[in-house]
């Protein structure tokens, strides 16, 4: 690590290289301001945007903005911040299609927009467009730069601080305002779909802001991801959902046995298939941990592909020779960061869009709703930004603090640190215990029992050292999971029903006196429930 301490100055600063952080970096440049992105792995690749399978749900003339928003409220299960839905679902239409317009090939349909077919075969790539404007437009791009403190003066975010998880180099970014859209959690399960780099960030920047965290026991799980190539992809649900038998080791079918018949059944019954899936390789009744797609001797004709797609994925997986080995994954986090309509968070200065927020979602995300709100919300937590950095007066000093958050860090580092904890090791214990004590089927003794690995995880990475800046990057992502594992369990373990993606075995049932919302705050470094408010009422 390098004791230097370099100054960027900017208007502002975007964190994050998804859809969200992409969108709103393109609007700043749009409104003839100076834009900074960072990222902590190379622009545009390592998120969950590069990823997608696909879908953006948007109101057209067969699907109104009323359908829409009656949908996402009722996927939600009523715990959605209805000023956040009525936005979203409005913006959503002229926004998908001035992407279109930019360069997004794909197909309109009744209920929004298509742009590639499966994450297995590739296609069209969302992460390629946006980056190429981003270039085009003149935004300036820093990759490999991990941001650990958000700079304030006690009333108003100034900036932020990071370091080159390869070279060591400290950067402070002074700037008018600062957009955080660092996606979500989702690696933190040892099954996900998600980006490696998705441990939380911007979750623990904003606890460590002093802001709160709403709805962080919803985490959305998928049930058909494909297992058998090594890291989990998402198939898409009309695909195969319908069409083949999910089978067990002695051959029963997981559709009949467990009473799944309304179609498509991997969005009608996306909770209750990945509940059925999870009990059945815990029960021992998996193969390889998985289950298995039988599609053999479907009728192909119903595949929604084109037969070159069809021989493309064949190459991919044999799906006509043998079974699939499938599982349910972690997919999407619904809670996170409170932001009002514009953006805005409890700290002035400090916007926020994409995966990183919470309530537009509430217990359960609608399909297709996650690109269509990122590419809404970067653009509005922008515009909000343009506006705060406008009317703010210039030339805050940020060295100090830059310079007190470079000290701490590398007082973390060690070169010749010879620890005995393993951080790959650490890191593979909270992706377990999150999957098997705090996942798809939770219950009060799980979910404690999860609550102690973490706290006792969280108090040995306080002493831990690491050797070389990408440890250092290793070591702190991995002490934002842990913060954002408590968060989700401490917030599972008050919410004492199921709701949408929240399946507590010992209260199973929906309870209409548990419409409120979970909100979550650091005390003394450590995070705990701040508050549980009617949805009406926060």
């Amino acid at each position: 690590m390098k004791n230097s301490l370099t100054i960027i100055d900017t208007d502002v600063l975007i964190i994050g290289s998804g859809i969200a952080g992409l969108q709103a970096a393109l609007t700043v440049a749009a409104n003839g301001r100076k834009p900074l992105l960072v990222s902590k792995s190379p622009i545009g690749k390592a998120n969950n945007t590069i990823l997608a399978g696909g879908a953006f749900t948007h109101a057209s003339g067969q699907f109104s903005a009323k359908e829409h928003l009656h949908k996402t409220m009722e996927s939600g299960r009523m715990l959605n911040d209805r000023a956040l839905v009525e936005c979203f679902v409005k913006l959503a239409p002229e926004k998908i299609k001035a992407l279109n317009q930019r360069g997004l090939s794909g197909q309109f349909h009744k209920t929004g927009f298509y742009f590639r077919t499966d994450a297995l075969l590739g296609g069209p790539n969302l992460s390629r467009v946006l980056v190429k404007a981003c270039r085009e437009t003149g935004v300036d791009l820093v990759e490999n730069v991990m941001i650990t403190d958000l700079l304030t003066d006690g009333s108003a975010c100034l900036g932020a601080v990071g370091f080159h998880k390869r070279t060591g180099e400290f950067y402070a970014f002074r700037s008018g305002a600062v957009v955080l859209a660092t996606g979500g959690a989702g690696f933190i399960y040892a099954r996900n779909d998600n980006a490696p780099g998705t441990t939380g960030d911007g979750y623990a920047l904003a606890l460590e802001a002093g802001l709160e965290l709403r709805d962080m026991e919803f985490v959305q799980f998928y049930p058909l991801v494909y297992a058998g190539g090594g890291r989990c992809h998402m198939i898409l649900p009309a695909f195969f959902g319908d069409l083949g038998r999910i089978v067990n080791r002695q051959g029963e079918d997981i559709k009949e046995k467990y009473a799944l018949h309304l179609k498509p059944i991997v969005i009608v019954c996306r909770d209750g298939l990945s509940q059925a899936l999870f009990r059945e390789i815990a029960m021992g009744n998996g193969v390889d941990d998985a289950l298995l797609l039988d599609v053999r001797g479907t009728d192909e004709s119903q595949m929604p592909l084109s037969e070159d797609l069809k021989v493309r994925f064949r190459k991919k997986i044999a799906y006509d020779t043998e079974p699939i080995k499938i599982t349910p994954a972690c997919h999407h986090t619904m809670g996170g960061m409170v932001i009002d309509a514009g953006g805005r968070t409890g700290l002035k200065g400090l916007f926020a869009a994409g995966e990183v927020v919470g309530g537009i979602h509430g217990a359960n995300r609608m399909g297709g709703n996650a690109l269509s709100e990122g590419l809404v919300f970067g653009e509005l937590a922008a515009l909000s930004a343009l506006e705060h950095a406008a009317s703010r007066p210039p030339g805050n000093d940020v060295r100090e603090p830059a310079e007190a958050a470079m000290q701490r860090l590398l007082r973390a580092v060690d070169p010749g640190f010879k620890g005995s904890v393993n951080l790959g090791a650490l890191t593979g214990k909270l992706k377990q215990v999150m999957w098997h004590k705090a996942g798809i089927i939770r219950n009060g003794n799980t979910l404690n029992e999860a609550l102690a690995v973490i706290d006792d995880m969280l108090y040995k990475l306080k002493g831990l050292s690491a050797r070389s800046p990408l440890e250092l990057c290793r070591l702190l992502e991995l002490k934002n999971a842990a913060l954002s594992a408590k968060a989700i369990v401490l917030s599972a373990l008050s919410r004492t029903e199921s709701r949408g993606s929240h399946f507590r075995e010992d209260f199973p049932s929906e309870e209409p006196g548990w419409l409120k919302a979970i909100f979550v705050r650091l005390a003394d470094g450590d995070p705990e429930i701040s508050r549980i408010v009617p949805v009406n009422d926060h």
